[in-house]
Formats: structure tokens, C-alpha cells, sequence
């Protein structure tokens, strides 16, 4: 009998709720910041070289931080060993899943397998590479060699992924919350483990991915990856408490709060280091005194009272916005009950919510 992908569920309780505030309230601030195309080049140097080396750090990656920088700063050898490849193939994954979101693509098959093509590229052959599994997938304690977790059984797992995929796309048309949509991802996509190698990866790289294109582009500034490996124990038990042994003894549906909570904290840490770090460096011309988002937030209102109705387009051309910057005020705006979303997807319109 087909299996059938049956979606995690999250309880919104206050503490998400004040989370999913303070991560919205975070982005704006780091919008409203100002910096020279040069200051900007080197902090995304400094958020790319963190995210490539935590997030391969947490797989066993033994290169030290030093040797990730220079790696991405030189040129690439000709005969780069399993670890140098995992880092230069991680930098340009990370470049790929930007590009993707920049072009508002669709989550679908070709972006998990593309992005994993490029991960594995030279660590692996064949269809270990841009293919979903076609072997049983068991991880053991790397201790003990105890199995720690049977993963979905293959013949499942193309299934799984569709129904994954076709949840992702619907949770976008819906206007599902974009920090709600990667937390669940992430775990979804560990939890059925597509492929032989480098699941987690794959999920870091494409939670950021899902982040961007909802207007939350921290990843530019500092590496989500990096909370995770700082304290790697509670980033497994984050998982790990939610899955059992094996694939099918996990309950259907279950509340994934407990892992959702654990990661918005990680993100807004991420965000607070972000902002550190380009509270660091002195604003660019035209103004030393950015408007804050209260500032724009005026302007928007008296904007929308006009307009009736807007696209994001239209509102970042008329606020004078980047487009990550607009979306990002706009979800806050949402979050706030101020506006209301019509319709998903590059149809989306925003409006002044009715009070009524």
C-alpha cells in the first residue's frame, strides 16, 4: 500500500508567538541598515565562510575555520581532498539555493536534487548524487554503533519527498509564516532522510533558502548554521526527541513545537549577530540616521490608505525599498493584524486589513 505524507502539526503557544515578534522586529532593523556595496561584500564573506564551515563542521568536516577562509579566498586545487571538496561545494550550493530564491522559483524535485548534485559533487558517483535513495538508510552512533535511527525504506522515500514538496508549495500559497515553513522543513526533510548523504546539509542549506525568498535574508549577514554547531548535543536531541527509532513508529502529525521553538531561538540568535555585526560598521551616504521601521510603517499606512491594494513590487517602488526589505515589512505587517495577504504566490496582494 502507498505511503502517504502526512504533515508535522505546531502548536502556536505564546512563546512561539513572541518569538516569531522578535524575529520579525529583528529583520527590520536589519533592513533599515545602510552599508557600502564594500562593507556588505565583506560581511557576506564573513556569513558565507561561517555557514560553510559550521554546517559542514556538524557532519565531521575536519578543516578548522582559518582553513575554510582560505580555501574560499583562493582558487580552487586541482586535486582537493573529501574535506576541502565539502566546504567548496557547499559554497557554491549556498550561492545556487540564493540564486534560486532571488528568481522566486518553485520548491519542487529539481531544487532538492540540483542543490545535492552540486553538495556531493566529487565526494560521490552515480545516483548517490542528485538522486533520492535507492538502499536502506540506518544511522548508528558513531561510539557505540548502535542505530540511533532507521530512516523511511527507500521505496518510500520518492512518496514522502512529493507529499513534503507539495505541503512546502501549498504552505507558500497559503502565506504560511516563512520562519514556520523552515523550521518544519528542516525537520520534515531529516526525518524521511532522501538520501544516503549529506541530509543534514541539504536541509541547512534549503531552510535558508526558504527564508529568503519569504523576505528574511539573515543568511547574508550571519550563518544559522553556526547556532546549531555551537551546541550540537541539543541541535540532535532537538531531533532526535521528536523520532523514534524508526521512521514508521513516529506518530502522524505530531506537534513538532518542542523542535520548532529550538530552532526560532537559534534564528534569532543568528539575528542578534547579525545585527552586531553590521552595527559595526558606519552607515553609508545619502543618511548616517536610516529611517527606523516606525518611520516607514507611517508611510506604509498612508500609502495603503491610497492604494487600497498592493503587490510587493509595487510597494517596495513606491517606499523606495529592496524587495527583501519591502517583504519583510510587509510580513511584519501581517503579523502585526495591520494587513491582511490575498491570494499566494507572485499573485500575492497585501491590503489594509478590515477591523470589522
Amino acid at each position: 500500500m502507498a505511503i502517504e505524507f502526512i504533515p508535522a502539526t505546531i502548536s502556536i503557544d505564546s512563546e512561539v508567538l513572541q518569538l516569531l515578534e522578535a524575529i520579525s522586529r529583528k529583520q527590520g532593523e536589519l533592513s533599515a541598515h545602510q552599508h557600502t556595496l564594500q562593507d556588505q561584500q565583506e560581511i557576506e564573506t564573513i556569513a558565507t565562510i561561517d555557514a560553510v564551515h559550521f554546517s559542514t563542521k556538524i557532519e565531521g568536516n575536519h578543516l578548522s575555520r582559518d582553513q575554510v577562509t582560505k580555501a574560499l579566498k583562493s582558487k580552487e586545487p586541482k586535486s582537493p581532498n573529501h574535506d576541502l571538496r565539502e566546504v567548496l561545494n557547499y559554497s557554491r550550493a549556498r550561492k545556487i539555493a540564493r540564486e534560486w530564491a532571488s528568481k522566486n522559483k518553485p520548491f519542487n524535485d529539481d531544487w532538492i536534487l540540483s542543490h545535492h548534485k552540486e553538495l556531493l559533487n566529487g565526494i560521490v558517483k552515480g545516483k548517490l548524487r542528485g538522486h533520492y535513495r535507492d538502499a536502506q538508510c540506518v544511522i548508528q552512533d558513531s561510539k557505540t554503533g548502535a542505530v540511533v535511527y532507521m530512516a523511511a525504506d527507500a521505496k518510500d522515500v520518492p512518496a514522502l519527498m512529493k507529499g513534503l514538496l507539495t505541503w512546502l508549495r501549498q504552505q507558500r500559497t497559503l502565506n504560511t509564516s516563512p520562519l514556520l515553513m523552515a523550521a518544519q522543513f528542516h525537520f520534515q526533510l531529516v526525518t524521511i532522510h532522501p538520501f544516503m548523504n549529506g541530509n543534514g546539509r541539504i536541509a541547512r542549506l534549503l531552510t535558508n533558502g526558504i527564508l529568503l525568498s519569504g523576505g528574511y535574508d539573515v543568511e547574508r549577514f550571519a550563518a544559522l548554521e553556526k547556532q546549531h554547531e555551537k551546541d550540537r548535543a541539543a541541535y540532535y536531541r532537538a531531533l532526535r526527541s521528536l523520532q523514534a527509532p524508526n521512521y514508521y513508529d513516529i506518530p502522524q502529525g505530531q506537534d513538532i513545537r518542542a523542535w520548532v521553538t529550538y530552532w526560532l531561538k537559534c534564528l534569532l540568535s543568528t539575528y542578534e549577530e547579525a545585527l552586531t555585526r553590521v552595527s559595526g560598521i558606519k552607515p553609508s551616504a545619502p543618511s548616517a540616521n536610516p529611517p527606523t521601521f516606525d518611520d516607514r510603517f507611517k508611510k506604509a499606512e498612508s500609502v495603503f490608505r491610497r492604494h487600497l491594494k498592493l503587490r510587493a513590487s509595487e510597494y517596495a517602488d513606491l517606499m523606495g525599498l529592496a524587495r527583501t526589505q519591502a517583504v519583510a515589512d510587509l510580513n511584519r505587517l501581517v503579523e502585526a493584524n495591520i494587513l491582511e495577504r490575498v491570494g499566494g504566490g507572485r499573485s500575492t496582494i497585501y491590503k489594509i486589513k478590515d477591523k470589522r
